[in-house]
């Protein structure tokens, strides 16, 4: 905001000396001007009260008559009049012209200000400002908030704003309001349905929104985004999923590696992909198919630190606490997050049926790129038994956890006990 109104003196100032100047040599030169004046209206009634008396000497010689006389004294006063009369005038106009130029001087200023806040540019230039902040990593948790929320304000107050809504639509899936980041993707999505990057994005939030699973709607919109544009790495990701989960692991491995290709390596997606791809090689070989070329790319895949499972991965072993009874079909979620988010790093959904099983979560199971195991040194373990149905917890589900787990300990087996009613 400093800036800003040193932006608004640079403007203002140069107008104002260009105003102000000739006010200030005016006033210089009022002195003078007044003398003038004066002096010129002594001559005028020098030059009356002359030609008055050569009119009455006029008359006295009887040069002219008493009706001459009256009619040339009439004429004599009326021109004195006028010319008194057209000083007046000229030098009202000049007081009030000044007094405009004033006016304009102080008014247009204010009223410039006046309607940039009427407007809100100015909390436009707040919000911008503390959105950079938030990117640059300075933003405390207060701050992140009130962006998010200035953002919702502005869907409404500028539903024609997609730019904002954008990008509400990735904090809110960051923090872990997926839901409210599939609204907003949808949104988006109906007004610009050629937007592929952003209905890549939506696909990938109906995905988390689902418990990490492939529905119906994200196989609509991967199969729309790669008719599109074949080589969209989000899409590429989520078709690989969905043809690892149907068995059909070469192709999910090729997927991967389309995906793969366009990643930088060393980058947490690219272990991500990487991991996958693995994962797909291995499952081909146990499934029989274990050609040589399948064979050659999984021992690359077990060589590469990207596919280092056990560097980033942890083991958990879950069960049910026997006080808790649920039908078969309850969704379990089995994630690792931080202390200071509560968007899940990796993440694993499985049935209540499925219980006690030991899941592996790893650089494979990261919801999104840039956020996983690889990036943190500590992490909370979270079980939750979802009664509601719903990714988000909610009253009436149950869950266990670990608190903390360090990095050191991550190459021993944890078990988790869910046990606990939120």
């Amino acid at each position: 905001m400093t800036e800003l109104w040193g932006m608004l003196a640079l403007l203002i100032l140069p107008l104002a000396a260009f105003i102000a100047w000739p006010l200030l040599r005016r006033r210089r030169g009022a002195g003078d001007d007044h003398l003038d004046g004066a002096d010129a209206d002594r001559t005028r009634r020098a030059l009356y009260l002359e030609h008055k008396a050569e009119l009455d000497a006029a008359r006295a010689n009887g040069a002219i008559g008493d009706s001459e006389y009256q009619s040339m004294h009439t004429e004599l006063a009326r021109k004195f009049l006028q010319e008194e009369g057209s000083a007046f005038r000229l030098a009202g106009i000049r007081e009030g012209g000044r007094g405009l130029i004033v006016a304009m001087a102080l008014l247009v200023p204010a009223c410039a200000v006046g309607l940039y806040f009427y407007w809100g540019a100015h909390r436009e230039l707040a919000l911008y400002r503390d959105m950079v902040a938030s990117q640059s990593g300075t933003a405390d948790t207060a701050a992140e908030a009130s962006i998010t929320r200035r953002l919702r304000e502005r869907t409404h107050t500028h539903p024609e704003d997609l730019s904002s809504r954008y990008v509400l639509a990735q904090r809110l899936l960051v923090g872990n309001d997926i839901e409210g980041a599939v609204a907003q993707y949808r949104y988006i999505v109906e007004r610009e349905p050629n937007a592929v990057n952003i209905r890549a994005e939506l696909a990938q939030a109906l995905f988390f929104a689902g418990g990490s699973r492939i529905t119906p709607e994200v196989t609509r919109e991967v199969t729309a985004v790669l008719e599109t544009q074949p080589s969209n790495p989000t899409a590429l990701g989520l078709a690989g999923i969905a043809a690892f989960e149907s068995g059909q692991f070469r192709q999910a491995r090729d997927y991967w590696q389309g995906a793969l290709s366009q990643m930088a390596p060393g980058s947490n997606a690219y272990q991500a992909l990487a991991a996958g791809v693995a994962r797909a090689e291995k499952a081909l070989a146990e499934a029989g198919d274990g050609s040589e070329e399948a064979e050659t790319s999984l021992a690359a895949a077990q060589q590469s630190p990207a596919a280092a499972a056990g560097e980033n991965s942890i083991r958990i072993k879950v069960s049910l606490a026997e006080s808790v009874s649920a039908n078969p079909d309850t969704p379990v979620f089995v994630y690792a997050r931080t202390a200071e988010s509560p968007m899940p790093l990796a993440i694993v959904r499985l049935k209540a049926a499925d219980l006690p099983t030991e899941v592996v979560l790893d650089e494979s199971r990261a919801m999104m790129p840039g956020r996983s195991l690889k990036t943190v040194d500590s992490v909370q373990l979270v079980a939750r038994l979802a009664v509601s149905g719903n990714a988000r917890p909610a009253p009436g589900d149950w869950q266990g956890g670990v608190k903390a787990l360090s990095r050191s300990d991550w190459d021993q087996p944890v078990s988790i006990a869910i046990d606990e009613k939120i």
